[in-house]
């Protein structure tokens, strides 16, 4: 039995029969796409060696489960390896791990959908940050599993990967399509498990408080706790371009015209937030002496002042933005427990 396989657009998958003599071989099999069956291939007569081709139409995860019959009689009936197939841009999609599953959109869209045990209203996103190792070309890695673990209420986890780098969970160059898949995959989620808008809680730190600030503030979700997030986007990204790697993924992330690029991003949050009629429950952790307090979160701040918007504001007794995670991690736990066991929110 070979590998199965995605070559030139068709998914193949080769197996040999050991035949006896005097005995009849057929085989049989179903095609299975996003865990359900597609297409059902009744037992025709099998030869030694048999190829079987799929042309996959749409985008999303394949499998084939096959038969092989011995005068009658099943003698084989195994799955093969799941394939991610992006027909869009035709192309094999790998995942990390098992629990790792593709939404594709206009863009493929990375996540880890963890589904509450009891009949629960709540959805809580995580946004990941931004690691030193993206900065060179290494790949995003997802946040706060652990932490939120013990949390009882649907999880999604959401990975930063674009173009073989990170984009704030929006695109290149302010055109947002990442940003139109990663909302169409949040949107799917919340409506099949029947979570409200209100009940929606955006959380994440670094580049993910960032975009748990844009997602909020945009989609009016209802809940948002927020670790010392970047404000100024394009100007933090542009202090950390030191090496020709990260110039690379910066002047990517501003697109072909550089100075509109860094408009664009430098107000992205802040222009969401003038727009704003309403706004969801805020809860901000950042270190006093963290720049991301001075030089970002503060003039949000500001903002949501002269809009006279509720929050609280958790200070830690710290200076560097790496120690934020430490900090921040046992703060996002007590919220979010705090939000989901609301009962009266639960109806």
């Amino acid at each position: 039995m070979s590998a199965f396989l995605y070559e030139e657009n068709w998914l193949k998958w080769s197996f040999e029969i050991r035949k006896e003599k005097k005995k009849n071989y057929d085989f049989a099999y179903y095609v299975y796409q996003d865990e359900r069956i597609i297409e059902r291939i009744w037992y025709k007569e099998a030869s030694k060696c048999e190829e079987i081709l799929i042309k996959p139409i749409y985008s999303g995860a394949y499998k084939i489960r096959l038969f092989i019959r011995e005068n009658k009689k099943i003698i084989f009936n195994e799955i093969s390896s799941t394939l991610w197939i992006d027909t869009l841009h035709e192309k094999q999609i790998m995942t990390t791990f098992p629990s790792e599953k593709i939404f594709f959109s206009d863009n493929p869209v990375k996540y880890v959908f963890q589904e509450a045990k009891k009949d629960v209203r709540y959805l809580v996103l995580s946004f990941s940050g931004l690691y030193a190792t993206e900065f060179q070309g290494g790949p995003p890695v997802y946040n706060h599993m652990r932490t939120l673990n013990s949390v009882k209420a649907h999880k999604l986890f959401i990975l930063d990967s674009y173009q073989n780098q990170f984009c704030y969970y929006v695109g290149f160059g302010g055109e947002m399509d990442f940003e139109r898949s990663v909302i169409a995959l949040i949107t799917k989620i919340a409506n099949e498990y029947k979570v409200p808008p209100e009940n929606i809680i955006a959380t994440g730190s670094s580049k993910g408080g960032a975009a748990a600030l844009y997602y909020s503030f945009k989609y009016q979700f209802g809940k948002a706790v927020i670790g010392a997030p970047q404000i100024y986007i394009a100007k933090y990204l542009e202090q950390r371009a030191s090496s020709d790697s990260m110039r690379l993924r910066y002047q990517n992330l501003l697109g072909d015209h550089s100075l509109k690029g860094k408009a664009f991003w430098n107000g992205l949050i802040l222009n969401q937030a003038y727009q704003a009629r309403t706004f969801p429950e805020l809860h901000f952790h950042v270190g006093k002496g963290d720049f991301h307090y001075t030089d970002h979160l503060k003039i949000l701040l500001q903002v949501l002042d002269e809009k006279k918007v509720d929050y609280t504001l958790d200070l830690g007794a710290y200076e560097e933005h790496k120690n934020t995670g430490i900090y921040f991690t046992p703060f996002l736990l007590q919220k979010v427990q705090d939000m989901v066991t609301r009962k009266e929110e639960e109806q």
